[in-house]
Order: structure tokens, then C-alpha cells, then sequence
């Protein structure tokens, strides 16, 4: 049995992003890419599964509800 060794992708709508350090968390990673795109400020990271040998993470604007 072989083993693969697993890259991660962050997705931004229909944009991947590739993993500015393998050495960071996910949400460390939502952190460097809220400094390029501020609408994920206040985001959040789902795992969303492998595609290949990536592993992709889908990064989530924050969703706003009005109150009344």
C-alpha cells in the first residue's frame, strides 16, 4: 500500500488559493488571506475534502442577519 502525501487548497468561491505554509492551521491560514481579501475578516474554514491529492478547504465570508 502507498502513501499519499496530502497538499492543501483553500477555496474562495471559484478561486483556489494555494497554502501560503504547510506549518500553519486553517484558520491561521484565513488570517494571511483576510490581509488580501478583507471580506473573509470575519470568516470562517470548512473542511470540504480531498479532490486528487489535494486536501480543499472552503473559506466562508461571514454571514450578516438583520435584526427585527
Amino acid at each position: 500500500m502507498a502513501t499519499i502525501k496530502m497538499t492543501r487548497g483553500f477555496r474562495f468561491g471559484t478561486t483556489t488559493l494555494p497554502d501560503p505554509d504547510s506549518s500553519l492551521t486553517p484558520e491561521q491560514v484565513l488570517e494571511h488571506y483576510s490581509q488580501l481579501y478583507p471580506q473573509l475578516r470575519y470568516g470562517k474554514v470548512e473542511e470540504t475534502g480531498p479532490e486528487g491529492d489535494v486536501m480543499i478547504y472552503t473559506l466562508k465570508v461571514a454571514e450578516y442577519k438583520q435584526n427585527g
